[in-house]
This record gives structure tokens, sequence and C-alpha cells, in this order.
């Protein structure tokens, strides 16, 4: 007997009552098909940021009031996000543009000998930083357990032994399927 979990509300996004012009004529409530591309903000994050607005000032760069707030600002959140990823004193917090700045940024600071696996199912964006390192392409799995599976036998076989970065998606934007990351992780 399976037992029913509860099913969170989505949370209300900016632009969710954006209607737009159908060709035949008349509109249409906007239906955003692309969020992979370009996620919408949250409607709570962007009232905060306009009541903030006003009392923006440069990150890390001056001693006035409303520098030395920005910075504060900021700080917190470095530490806020520190605190929900369950990072370690010595993590750091680095925030970036995009996800796929990320990426770009991470494989231009991977170590020397550094092997990274990714399975052929990737995003594009999540293969491209790759191609000047040493990476080990996945086939792709048919199942979750599958996924660990192929996972699990690429590190052991990997030569030499040395640092090893794995890049999987958490869920795709392409098939819609969900990944085992706790597993993989």
């Amino acid at each position: 007997m399976s037992v029913p979990t509860a099913v969170a509300a989505p949370l209300p996004v900016l632009g969710r009552d954006v209607t737009v012009p159908l060709v035949t004529g008349g509109e249409v409530a906007y239906a955003a098909l692309d969020y992979a591309a370009s996620a919408p903000a949250l409607q709570r994050v962007w009232d905060d940021v306009a009541a903030y607005a006003p009392y923006y000032g440069s990150v890390h760069r001056g001693a006035g009031y409303l520098s030395q707030l920005s910075t504060d600002l900021f700080e917190n959140a470095r530490r806020t996000v520190a605190e929900f990823l369950g990072c370690r004193d010595e993590d750091q917090v680095v925030f970036t543009r995009s996800t796929t700045d990320s990426l770009n940024l991470l494989a231009a600071a991977l170590p020397a000998h550094c092997r990274v696996f990714v399975f052929e199912t990737e995003h594009h964006a999540s293969l491209l930083p790759w191609r000047d390192a040493d990476v080990t392409y996945l086939d792709a799995p048919r199942t979750p357990a599958q996924a660990v599976e192929t996972l699990e036998r690429a590190l052991a076989a990997r030569e030499p032994y040395g640092p090893a970065l794995v890049c999987v998606t958490g869920a795709s934007n392409v098939t819609g399927e969900l990944w085992p990351v706790r597993e993989l992780a």
C-alpha cells in the first residue's frame, strides 16, 4: 500500500498573470515552456529586490552606509546558502550569473589530471565546459539504479587514481527524468 505524499503548491512567479495576443485574435494566458533556459523570478524575490533597490551600494567597495548595508546583505546571503547546502567552514559559496557560467568557471579551475565523468545524456551546456578536460562519457542508463552502477564502475576503473568530478543533472529539461542525485553523490 502506498502512502500519499503532500504536494506543495507552486510558488508564485513573476509574470504568472501575463496574457499574450493570439494570431487569430484575442488573448490567452502565457504558458512559459522554456524555464530550463530562463527560470522566472519568484514573486517574493522580485518584491524583496524592489524594496531593497533604493538602498543599493557597491559590495565590498566602500565605507559609506549603503555600501556597508549591501555588503552585509550579500555576505548574509552567502551564509544562508552555505547553511542550506550544509557546507563546511572551509567551503566557499561563490555566486555566478548562471549554471552555464558556473560550469565554465569550474572547468577552468580544475586541478591537473582531474577526471570528469559525464553521462552522454547530459544537456549540451553540461558537456561543453569539459572539452579540454580528461572526460569519460558514460552510457545512458535505463534506470536510476543503472546510473549509480555505471558511475561506480567508472570511478573504480579510473587510472591513474586522482581527483574526479561527476557532472550530472538533477532533472532533465529534455526528458523530464529525475536523476538519483543523492545516490550518485
